[in-house]
């Protein structure tokens, strides 16, 4: 019988992050649910758990090196070494103009989203690497590689892609793996309030993908499984697009005189 694993998913108590802790958990590993909002982890456990699986939940602010430092500490001591990081904490950013976008709001995305999934890897990586290996999968963004009016997010997760390919070169020779996935438009809990409040019209992000829809979290969820999976134990440096084909998508449809496109 193979020995269970332990994963850790940051921003675990909601989102993509919830999602992929249920999947991971289905999966048969012991799943730490680690989130600055201790409620909404305790909720996933409580998911997990009623559904059979193994689970704990931990807080963690991402934004605050020594809460990630006691978190990759605490877990070790209490649970084990993980083997599996998914960097799952994030926030969403409104859309804005150079000139009248927010500066501490700047920093405060850069902080979560970049700083914070920087730091969760330094802080698990040598960890891995001492059990022998592992995999760590880094939440990115198709704003990663296309331009949208979002001056802190979408260049915060660029930084991701490029971090991620600079860790899979450094830390691949001692066994841990390091890939990211680059969502869609999906429907989390953020999002949705985004689209209540009428900062985001859904019927524009259907029509923008190739197969006309949203991206649900557990699609993002088994595109992470995978990333972690032995099946993809031969990859590692890749960001992939789980995007309902949104990259190739708006590109086509928008070429000059093309029938085939929406414009």
């Amino acid at each position: 019988m193979s020995e269970q694993r332990i994963a850790v998913v940051t921003g675990g108590g909601s989102g993509i992050g919830r999602a992929t802790a249920r999947r991971l958990a289905a999966d048969g590993d012991l799943v730490v649910v680690a989130d600055v909002n201790d409620a909404g982890a305790a909720r996933v456990v409580d998911e997990i758990v009623a559904a059979g699986g193994d689970a704990r939940a931990w807080h963690v602010d991402v934004a605050q090196e020594d809460s990630i430092r006691a978190l990759a500490e605490g877990v070790t001591a209490a649970v084990g070494m993980p083997s599996v990081l998914v960097n799952s904490a994030g926030v969403l950013q409104n859309l804005s103009l150079l000139e009248t976008f927010d500066l501490a709001e700047h920093d405060r995305v850069w902080a979560i989203n970049y700083r914070g999934t920087y730091l969760c890897c330094r802080a698990f990586a040598e960890t891995m690497a001492e059990r022998g290996g592992g995999a760590i999968v880094n939440i990115s963004s198709t704003s990663s590689v296309a331009a949208f009016p979002l001056l802190a997010y979408g260049p915060g997760k660029a930084a991701i892609n490029q971090l991620t390919a600079i860790l899979a070169a450094e830390l691949g020779p001692r066994g841990v793996r390091v890939n990211a996935v680059i969502p869609g438009y999906v429907l989390t809990e953020q999002m949705r309030s985004r689209i209540d409040a009428g900062l985001r019209d859904p019927s524009v992000m259907h029509a923008q993908s190739a197969l006309g829809c949203m991206v649900r979290p557990e699609d993002i969820a088994d595109g992470i499984a995978f990333l972690c999976s032995p099946a993809a134990r031969m990859v590692t440096g890749v960001a992939l697009p789980i995007d309902a084909g949104w990259l190739a998508s708006v590109t086509y449809n928008q070429y000059p005189g093309w029938p085939g496109g929406k414009r």
